[in-house]
């Protein structure tokens, strides 16, 4: 099973998922300056 790692830019925090449940939830980013939403990018892709 294929997994991608996200990571937030603004923070760096990690988490991985299968690719077929897409990106992780926004939640709130405590190092954003108005404590907005994390911001996801894909920071690797796992082959399992």
């Amino acid at each position: 099973m294929k997994s991608i790692q996200w990571m937030c830019t603004k923070c760096g925090q990690k988490q991985t998922r299968t690719a077929s449940t897409g990106r992780p939830m926004p939640g709130r980013c405590f190092r954003s300056k108005t404590g907005g939403p994390h911001r996801w990018v894909k920071n690797m892709t796992i082959a399992k």
